[in-house]
């Protein structure tokens, strides 16, 4: 009987010393864990400061178009020279834009941003910014003129959304519709721009965030009375105000479609599709400036809008020195890819400029959007989802909301 009491009593024992154990792994398990968490939290908000408190080296390396990812030193995104924090340099977000239509000759890619974060080898991490408003933009309606050949978008159904595509309703969204009318010149004389007409439409979204502008009747009584050997450019601005933030967007359309309607403006250098022919447009007015602080301050839309010209580079001996220098540092792999130009003038509250052009021999309007969304990835996703981390910051660009969000997590766990 005591032997039987006596193996009782040791396998009891066992069983508890069993228990601590586990116990006692499964806790330093668990701090493990937690330090390692805490850890790469400090290294997500080390990055995350870097990228929107520094301005990176050279510190103009946005609007130097000549500093190429392999001259780079250093990244941030900070807006060189400001005193307040967290406003980021457009020119610096637009070397990380990478349009579908039309690739970034200027791109800063994954790789080389790792690099420069000291990231690559340890890291993995998902860069994500875009405005805090966006706006979806169909056009439901389009009007000829009797005898031109030219269509215009006339109606639009216009969504706004937050930042993570949930429709906003009761916001304020007004449409600001823009006719340029050219001249396209005889006898040699050039085109030459005569008149810029400013229609404007307002209205509130609904419970999906979704609204109508419609300006077929104001469009159609102004083309009606217009010759039709005059070419017209038109692009609409959508100008939104949610409870107290603002948002503008700006868009064009042909209805044939297909065309390169975007590019990129980055320092005082446009950069297009060499699809479009930008050789005929007037010198002195080869594109119109969105004037922000206008819009933002008081709604005087007539004077929301500038000219200004476009030298381009024609591939020339009689280029100007600059477009030389562009051509060899910038575009020495897919010359014939890319238009690029330089713009006489740029606001600096200019979140939109919109460029003429022919497609196809029709007259077309380029948005170029200066606030764009990026989305940027580097390395394989093989952590698990509790040993990642994710960061968001809210900044401005041109005085608008701008959400900054970082994912990291480590390239090899244990």
């Amino acid at each position: 009987m005591e032997t039987v009491l006596e193996y009782i009593t040791v396998g009891l024992l066992i069983i508890v010393l069993v228990i601590a154990a586990n116990q006692m792994m499964s806790a330093s398990l668990g701090t493990v864990v937690t330090v390692r968490e805490e850890q790469l939290y400090t290294v997500a908000q080390r990055i995350m400061d870097k990228i929107l408190l520094t301005p990176g080296y050279p510190a103009d390396w946005g609007t130097n178009i000549t500093v190429s990812a392999d001259d780079m030193q250093d990244f941030g995104l900070a807006l060189n020279g400001t005193r307040a924090p967290y406003i980021v340099d457009p020119d610096k977000v637009m070397r990380l834009a990478n349009l579908s239509t039309l690739p970034n000759p200027l791109l800063l890619n994954s790789s080389r941003l790792a690099d420069l974060l000291g990231l690559r080898g340890t890291y993995g991490f998902r860069l994500v910014m875009k405005p805090m408003i966006v706006h979806d933009i169909q056009p439901l309606d389009w009007y000829q003129p009797k005898g031109s050949s030219q269509n215009f978008a006339v109606k639009f159904r216009v969504r706004v959304a937050n930042w993570y595509g949930l429709g906003l309703p009761n916001a304020n969204v007004t449409g600001i519709y823009v006719i340029v009318k050219v001249d396209p010149g005889a006898g040699g004389t050039g085109p030459q721009l005569e008149e810029k007409k400013i229609f404007t439409k307002s209205n509130v979204t609904g419970a999906l965030g979704e609204t109508i502008l419609d300006f077929t009747n104001v469009v159609q009584q102004y083309l009606s009375t217009q010759k039709v050997n005059k070419w017209f450019f038109s692009f609409v601005v959508i100008h939104t105000v949610w409870h107290g933030f603002v948002a503008v967007y700006g868009y064009t359309s042909l209805a044939e479609g297909s065309a390169p309607l975007q590019g990129y403006i980055i320092g005082d250098a446009i950069i297009l599709s060499r699809d479009l022919n930008v050789t005929w447009v007037p010198k002195k007015s080869g594109a119109v400036i969105f004037k922000d602080e206008v819009v933002q301050l008081v709604p005087q839309y007539e004077g929301l809008l500038n000219i200004t010209g476009i030298t381009w580079c024609r591939s020339q001996p009689s280029d100007p020195i600059w477009c030389q220098q562009v051509a060899g540092k910038v575009l020495p792999s897919s010359p014939g890819r890319y238009v690029i130009g330089r713009i006489q003038y740029v606001e600096k509250l200019s979140s939109h400029v919109f460029v003429f052009a022919q497609w196809r021999g029709k007259p077309v309007g380029v948005v170029i959007n200066r606030i764009p969304d990026i989305d940027i990835s580097y390395g394989a996703r093989g952590a698990q989802p509790a040993n990642s981390v994710t960061l968001t910051r809210f900044v401005t660009i041109y005085n608008y909301p701008y959400v900054v969000q970082i994912t990291l997590w480590r390239s090899v766990e244990g």
